[in-house]
Parts: structure tokens; C-alpha cells; sequence
């Protein structure tokens, strides 16, 4: 290749860097700001260094492979150079703290996972001796099965493509109905819904976008599948339907999620320990 040829191909490859380098500075305005001087500090650099980068390359390589050399070689201009270091200095220790957020955020998550999976067996031990149900949730529901709003709205509980409702023969009422929802249908809807209500609130800081539907449909089904096979069942049976549904779930969870030795500050043998009750209860 002629040194004309390689002189243009490194100052498109210098260009196509500094495009890159160029998006490391639009994160903050205070280095944006700084893009301008920055880029034509580095691009003098570049330049004063052009002879001896191309000295060092072999004229008949294929221009991909030049390329990766004239980048390598940039880089390393671009890390040794004081004034990106000064710039980036605050840059690269918010990325330090950022991924101790992190490595903390994912601690945090299977410490509350526990918490949850303890909360449940607890409940589970209540809802047994038919003591889960507070007398806060049942005034909880009381108030809205004689709500004055939308009197004909026989829905206590939506959320997640889950929904909890007293049976109903209202073509009106029916309509507050989606295609695409799971309907657990009951007389025992306000129970369902303080039940619910009080398993949300445990999971909150476990549920997200994406495994909340989850996590409600299995609550949903589980409780389906008893009305299913029992219209009349009591409120005890589905306080409990629900409660085992969730607890199976966590329990896939934990094999789905949990990998053994990636806790970051946890100490992971004592988790286990603590938590081996409501683990395997």
C-alpha cells in the first residue's frame, strides 16, 4: 500500500476513534463542554505521532487489521495523555462507585429474597391456625366492598394480568374486564385482596418489570385452581392456595436465581445458615 494510502487510512481511523471517544464525553456537561479543546488537543497528538504509527505498520495487511493496530495505538496515546486523565479522573471513580452500587444492589436483592421466603412461612403457619388475616385487613376490605365510587366496579385487586373480583352477573360491571386477564372470581375477593395487598408489600425491592407477572399469575392461578375444583371453598383454603403458590415459586426462584459463591459483601455461608429454616421448611 503507498504512504499516501496509509497517511488517509489513518486519519479516517483517527476520525472513527475519536467518534467513539467523543460519546465518553456527552455523558456530563461539564465534559462536554471540554469536547471542543479536547479534540483538537488529541488530533495534534495524532498527528505528532502519525509518522512513527505508520512506520510501525506492514504496508500489505489487510486494512481491517491496520485499522485494529492504528486504534491499539491511539489508545494508548489516549490513556497516557494528562489532559484526558484530568477529565476523565471524577469520570472513572463515579464508575468505580457505580459498580460497588451495584455489587451492594445484588446482595440487597437476595437478603430481601430471604426476608420474603421467611415472611411466607410464617404465614403460611398462621393462615393454617386460620390467623393470617389481621383485623386491620379485614376493615381494609370492608371499606371497599362499601366504597360509594364506582359502586358497580366489583373488582378489589388488578395488577399484572391478575385480577380478584366478587362474582357478578352485571354485563356492566363485566366490562371493567380485560381479554387478557387471569379472573379469580369470589366471595371471598376482599380476603384475597388484603392477601395479596400484604404479599406485595413484602416483595417490594424483588419485583420488577419483568418478573412481577410472575410472581402475581402464580398467585392468580394457584387460587384459580382451587375455585376451579371448588366454587365454595372457604377462605381459609384460598388464603393458603395462595400462600403455597407463592412459596413453590420462590422455591424455583431460588433454583432459577441463586448462584452459590457470587455474593459481593453477604457473607453467604452465614445467609444460609440463618435463613435454612424458611428454606427448607
Amino acid at each position: 500500500m503507498p504512504d499516501k494510502d496509509l497517511v488517509a487510512l489513518y486519519m479516517k481511523t483517527v476520525d472513527r476513534f475519536l467518534n467513539i471517544v467523543q460519546k465518553q464525553f456527552l455523558v456530563s456537561n461539564r465534559l462536554a463542554d471540554h469536547w471542543v479543546q479536547f479534540e483538537s488537543h488529541f488530533r495534534e497528538t495524532a498527528e505528532q505521532n502519525r509518522v512513527e504509527i505508520i512506520s510501525e505498520l506492514n504496508p500489505y495487511d489487510r486494512h481491517s487489521k491496520l485499522r485494529v493496530t492504528i486504534t491499539e495505538r491511539l489508545s494508548e496515546l489516549l490513556e497516557d495523555d494528562g489532559f484526558y486523565q484530568v477529565l476523565m479522573a471524577v469520570e472513572k471513580r463515579k464508575g468505580r462507585l457505580s459498580d460497588i452500587i451495584a455489587k451492594l444492589d445484588y446482595d440487597i436483592w437476595y437478603v430481601r429474597f430471604f426476608r420474603l421466603r421467611a415472611h411466607v412461612i410464617i404465614y403460611l403457619l398462621e393462615a393454617e391456625q386460620d390467623d393470617f388475616l389481621k383485623e386491620e385487613d379485614r376493615h381494609m376490605y370492608e371499606r371497599f366492598r362499601n366504597r360509594q365510587r364506582a359502586m358497580r366496579n366489583p373488582i378489589y385487586w388488578r395488577g399484572a394480568g391478575t385480577v380478584i373480583m366478587e362474582p357478578t352477573e352485571d354485563v356492566v360491571a363485566l366490562r371493567y374486564l380485560r381479554d387478557s386477564d387471569t379472573v379469580v372470581m369470589t366471595r371471598h375477593a376482599g380476603a384475597l385482596h388484603a392477601t395479596f395487598e400484604r404479599l406485595k408489600h413484602d416483595a417490594h425491592g424483588i419485583l420488577n418489570y419483568f418478573n412481577k407477572h410472575e410472581f402475581f399469575g402464580r398467585l392468580g392461578s394457584s387460587v384459580k385452581d382451587v375455585i376451579d375444583r371448588n366454587p365454595e371453598a372457604e377462605e381459609q383454603e384460598l388464603v393458603l392456595a395462595a400462600l403455597r403458590g407463592i412459596k413453590q415459586l420462590l422455591a424455583e426462584w431460588s433454583r432459577r436465581y441463586l448462584h452459590s459463591e457470587t455474593l459481593n459483601v453477604v457473607d453467604e455461608e452465614k445467609l444460609m445458615k440463618l435463613t435454612a429454616e424458611a428454606r427448607y421448611p
